[in-house]
């Protein structure tokens, strides 16, 4: 037969007290004139019976849940990864425990996919695209909950730490056409809207420009954008005829880079001598190829580390803040062996 749980009655009687008095004890509450003598009796008691407080009862009575919810999806990307594990790594150290949700994509379905909505949560930090809100997910409790938004630099009235990929676009599209290439295509998983670019496209599309370049797109299968869908688009880049063929690609993340470079080194074309690839996020994993990826590096540690900092700084004053942090972390150009 399983063991009863220890209760705070019991700690009450161990200890001689009310339960009143053992909860103000164990849940902190320095406003309760408690003696010294009678908390160390409380405590000394709970320890010797192995009592572990009920969380969510603790969280009702204080209105806190000490809990950060982190919304970060994109987990087929290995950049993510590292982002969520960073920001778990933050909020840690702070001393809040972690609520994560995730999706597949890295435009989010965390409707789908969030336990954090069903859980009270301090504060959220969230990968969030520019018109992206925490009231789409989180309803009305959006507007009593602090957030965070990271990645996008944003127009509204909100904390974010956002990173420079115009900047690093451009970077990026600037050494291509100083290393010559002139038929420069850019690969990404999703077809072109008006006004809704991505932002790192519409950098190396203005490059191009100036270049006196005309741009090419190249759309992964399905909107994929995963090494996978890569590895079919290098495949089809290598079928081209040699002079339709691009002689640089630009790619929207590593993974779709790394899976381009690998379908046209199978396809037996030379990176870089026959066709050039780069790709954007600066994953790891990709400065383990027989070449060395050239990237555009997003500071996705710096990003989390800077989001916690200013959500733990909301947290713990009562004000409301008298001006947003709103911060553009720059990116920075990595020049490997595939360019």
């Amino acid at each position: 037969m399983a063991k009863k749980p220890v209760s705070i009655r019991d700690v009450a009687t161990q200890a001689g007290v009310s339960i009143g008095t053992v909860s103000h004890v164990l849940n902190g509450n320095t406003k309760a004139r408690i003696s010294k003598v009678t908390q160390d009796r409380i405590r000394s008691a709970a320890k010797e019976l192995g009592y572990r407080p009920n969380q969510l009862a603790r969280s009702l009575w204080r209105g806190k849940t000490d809990t950060i919810g982190l919304l970060i999806s994109g987990f087929r990307n290995p950049f993510f990864v590292d982002v969520v594990e960073s920001a778990e790594s933050a909020v840690l150290a702070c001393g809040y425990r972690v609520q994560s949700a995730s999706a597949p994509s890295a435009h989010g379905t965390f409707r789908a996919h969030a336990d954090v909505f069903n859980w009270p949560v301090d504060g959220v930090i969230m990968w969030a695209d520019a018109g992206q809100t925490l009231a789409t997910y989180m309803g009305p409790r959006a507007a009593h909950t602090p957030v965070v938004y990271i990645g996008s630099i944003r127009t509204d009235d909100t904390d974010w730490i956002g990173f420079d990929s115009y900047g690093g676009g451009r970077l990026l599209t600037e050494h291509l056409v100083a290393k010559g290439y002139r038929k420069i295509a850019y690969a990404y998983p999703a077809d072109w809207q008006p006004g809704h670019e991505d932002v790192r496209f519409l950098a190396f599309r203005d490059v191009c420009s100036e270049a006196g370049i005309t741009p090419r797109t190249l759309l992964t299968a399905n909107r994929d954008e995963t090494c996978s869908a890569g590895l079919d688009l290098g495949l089809a880049i290598a079928r081209m005829r040699p002079s339709d063929r691009p002689d640089a690609v630009f790619c929207h993340n590593d993974t779709i880079a790394m899976g381009v470079y690998s379908g046209l080194r199978r396809a037996g074309l030379r990176v870089p001598d026959d066709v050039a690839v780069a790709g954007c996020d600066g994953i790891e994993f990709a400065q383990c190829l027989e070449a060395p990826l050239t990237t555009i590096r997003i500071p996705g540690e710096k990003i989390a580390e800077q989001a916690m900092h200013v959500l733990n700084t909301r947290l713990k004053s009562e004000a409301k803040p008298a001006q947003r942090v709103q911060t553009i972390l720059p990116t920075e150009l990595w020049v490997g062996g595939t360019t």
